[in-house]
């Protein structure tokens, strides 16, 4: 008796300048156990980013590359190349909650054969924007629903048959929900969508616009209460131990085994190790210490073109890219300055925890200062940033911004060249010490 050919589930991704979640999204999804045969389809819409490179690092044989986005065609262009007897639509910045994301959305179509779609449950992020937590909480509940009369469907996150878009592709006309103008279709042609809430991903996005931000707020916080197992989480390949955070050390000159800026150099890479999160450091130097720095990697700066003239945005863009070059692919750079005197214990840990658990793309200690300051305006007239003389805790402070503490920057940053962009955190920082510098610079 011939053995029976084996499922395959075709897996459609649009994408424009990803570059920030495509890695989490293809990992979750090449991560998950299901019995059947996985292929994905990236339909690119001319990204300017990284979102393609990683994407064929990280093993996507098919992409297609459009310039003219409309929803329904990048969809229908991706179904055209596949192969698969079902189909199943993520956005690119959602990230599977689990293994069995695949497994929950294909299961509905074992024992009835009237199941027109599938779509799953999307979460918020413990830092996703009050209004879109709110729209995702409210629309996206816990209980299985089998739609009947209700056409509502995402394509975020769904799976239906391939022989079922054979019959209702999407439209090319649409300029966005095309999902919903689909599932009408599907709906009055006698068939039923289901709700599938075990088939969970986490998407940061939220479904409406416009709202009160204020209202939302209020929305959400009885809704955390009710919900608390729900919010305040990240997928698990998110998670700061699962992360790859290089660090990057640049030194200026050439220095002897026995001069200060060594022994910084030595305080620094102790300091390091001692992260948790750390996966591995580089330091950019003139000179080669293999024999006293066996585990740390070294950047020659005579590789770097124009070494000693570039910016830091510019040095550690040209550092990221020799790091690549290496078959080392960080999530995050950690810049770090080998001449500050004193660290704060665990400051570097909890720079990568806020940028994982906060949502941030740049993280970097501040130095709290209620001081007053002037500065000079167009007019070259002298203005105060706090005219007040309240009391201290009355005013808001300024931030003295110490990248040299160690500033955590997301790679698609460095890849602009950038070090400071993005979404901002602040670890707010006490102690005027730890602002102190050796005479090195």
């Amino acid at each position: 008796m011939a053995n029976k050919r084996q499922t395959i589930i075709s897996i459609i991704i649009r994408t424009k300048n990803e570059e920030k979640w495509i890695g989490p999204c293809l990992d979750a999804i090449y991560n998950q156990k299901v019995d059947a045969d996985i292929e994905v389809i990236l339909v690119d819409n001319n990204s300017t980013d990284y979102t393609v490179q990683i994407a064929e690092r990280l093993g996507i044989k098919k992409l297609i590359r459009i310039t003219n986005f409309i929803p329904g065609k990048a969809l229908n262009d991706g179904i055209k190349v596949s192969k698969g007897d079902y189909i199943v639509c993520i956005s690119a910045h959602c990230v599977p909650k689990n293994r069995k994301w695949l497994a929950s959305l294909l299961d509905n179509f074992s024992n009835d054969e009237n199941i027109g779609g599938v779509y799953g449950r999307q979460l918020p992020l413990s830092y996703t924007d009050p209004i879109d937590k709110r729209d995702l909480l409210i629309v996206f509940g816990q209980d299985k629903r089998i739609q009947k009369k209700d056409y509502f469907f995402h394509n975020a996150n769904s799976m239906f048959p391939r022989q079922i878009w054979k019959k209702f592709p999407f439209s090319e006309e649409a300029s966005n929900i095309e999902d919903r103008v689909w599932g009408k279709q599907v709906i009055e042609a006698g068939y039923k969508i289901i709700y599938e809430p075990e088939a969970a991903v986490f998407h940061h996005h939220g479904l409406h616009q416009g709202n009160a931000p204020e209202r939302a707020k209020g929305v959400v916080s009885i809704l955390e209460k009710v919900d608390k197992k729900t919010l305040n989480n990240i997928p698990q390949i998110m998670k700061p131990e699962n992360l790859n955070v290089v660090a990057v050390v640049p030194i200026m000159g050439t220095f002897s085994k026995t001069s200060t800026q060594f022994k910084y150099l030595k305080k620094t890479v102790d300091y390091l190790n001692h992260s948790r999160y750390i996966k591995s450091i580089y330091y950019i130097s003139y000179v080669e210490l293999k024999l006293e720095f066996p585990n740390i990697n070294w950047i020659n700066r005579k590789d770097i073109n124009k070494a000693d003239s570039l910016s830091l945005n510019e040095l550690l863009m040209q550092a990221l890219t020799i790091i690549e070059s290496d078959n080392n692919f960080p999530d995050s750079i950690l810049y770090i300055n080998n001449d500050y005197l004193n660290r704060p214990k665990g400051i570097i840990d909890e720079l990568i925890l806020d940028a994982q658990y906060k949502g941030c793309d740049t993280v970097f200690p501040g130095l709290v200062d209620f001081g007053h300051y002037w500065y000079q305006n167009n007019n070259n007239e002298y203005e105060q940033t706090d005219p007040s003389l309240d009391l201290r805790m009355e005013r808001v402070p300024l931030f003295k911004a110490l990248y040299g503490l160690g500033c955590l920057s997301a790679s698609w940053l460095i890849h602009q060249g950038k070090m400071v962009g993005g979404k901002i955190g602040i670890v707010k920082i006490s102690d005027i010490k730890f602002a102190e510098r050796s005479l090195n610079d």
